[in-house]
C-alpha cells in the first residue's frame, strides 16, 4: 500500500533574514553608504530648521536639496516638515520599520517599542561601560556604600573598607589599563570611534560599527565578500 506524504507548507516556510535579525540586501544609493559622503550631503541644510544635520546622517539620511527634504541612503524612505524636538532616528523608524539601517543600528526591538508607542532607550548601540578613572573615589557615594553609612556605619569605616577592596585585588592601574586594552579591541576598526558591533555574513567577523559595515562589500580580515550582515548584543548585566 502506498500513500501520498502531505506537507504542511505554513510549517515548513521558513522566516525571511529580517526576521532573524539578518540584512542582506543593498543600500539603494551605495554612494552615501560612507556616513561622511552623507554628511557632505547636508553643507547646504537650512540653518533654520530645528534638526540637527548630524543626528539626520546617524539615522542614515541624505539631504535632497530641497527644502527640508531627506532620503535614506539605504531604504530610500523619504521624510520631510522637520519639526523641533523631532528624533530623526526615531522618525525614520516609525515611517520605515524595515529599513535596514536602522535595524543595523538600533535592532529590531527598537522598532517594535516604536510601534508599541513607547519610548525607546536612549541609544541601544552604546551600551559599553568602562571604568571611570575616578572610580575610587567615588565609590563612597554607591548605593552599597551609603546603604551602609544609613544603617549605623560612618563614612570612615565605609571607606576604609572600600580602600581595603580595591587594593587587595588590583591595583586601580591595571584596573585602567585592562579597561582601555578591552576598548580598543571593541572599537570598529574602519572609524575607531564606535564600538564594533556588526558581524559580517558569511565569514563571522566583527570589526565594524553600524554606520560604516553597509559600505564594505569586503571584510577587512579575510577579504572575503559580505552578503549579509547581522547586529551583536553585548550583555549589561551579570545573571545571578
Amino acid at each position: 500500500m502506498t500513500g501520498d506524504v502531505k506537507i504542511d507548507s505554513h510549517h515548513s516556510k521558513r522566516p525571511p533574514p529580517i526576521a532573524l535579525g539578518i540584512n542582506v540586501e543593498k543600500p539603494n544609493f551605495p554612494q552615501y553608504a560612507v556616513y561622511s559622503k552623507r554628511l557632505e550631503s547636508f553643507e547646504a541644510w537650512p540653518e533654520y530648521i530645528p534638526v540637527d544635520k548630524i543626528d539626520l546622517v546617524d539615522a542614515g539620511l541624505v539631504y535632497t536639496g530641497v527644502g527640508d527634504s531627506v532620503r535614506c541612503y539605504f531604504c530610500g524612505g523619504g521624510l520631510r516638515n522637520w519639526e523641533y524636538g523631532v528624533v530623526p532616528m526615531e522618525e525614520h523608524a516609525k515611517w520605515y520599520p524595515k529599513c535596514p539601517h536602522i535595524l543595523l543600528v538600533k535592532g529590531q526591538a527598537y522598532t517594535e517599542r516604536l510601534s508599541r508607542g513607547e519610548k525607546p532607550e536612549i541609544d541601544g548601540s552604546s551600551g559599553n561601560v568602562y571604568l571611570d578613572t575616578s572610580a575610587k573615589t567615588n565609590l563612597i557615594d554607591s548605593i552599597a556604600a551609603q546603604s551602609c553609612i544609613e544603617i549605623g556605619y560612618t563614612d570612615h569605616m565605609v571607606q576604609k573598607a572600600i580602600d581595603i577592596y580595591t587594593n587587595k585585588y588590583e591595583p586601580l592601574e591595571t584596573l585602567v589599563e585592562e579597561n582601555q586594552r578591552l576598548k580598543e579591541n571593541q572599537m570598529c576598526k574602519i572609524c575607531l570611534d564606535s564600538r564594533a558591533d556588526i558581524i559580517f555574513l558569511p565569514c563571522g567577523h566583527m570589526v565594524s560599527c553600524p554606520q560604516c559595515a553597509p559600505a564594505l562589500t569586503k571584510c577587512p580580515v579575510c577579504r572575503k565578500t559580505v552578503n549579509g550582515h547581522i547586529k551583536a548584543f553585548f550583555a549589561t548585566t551579570s545573571i545571578s
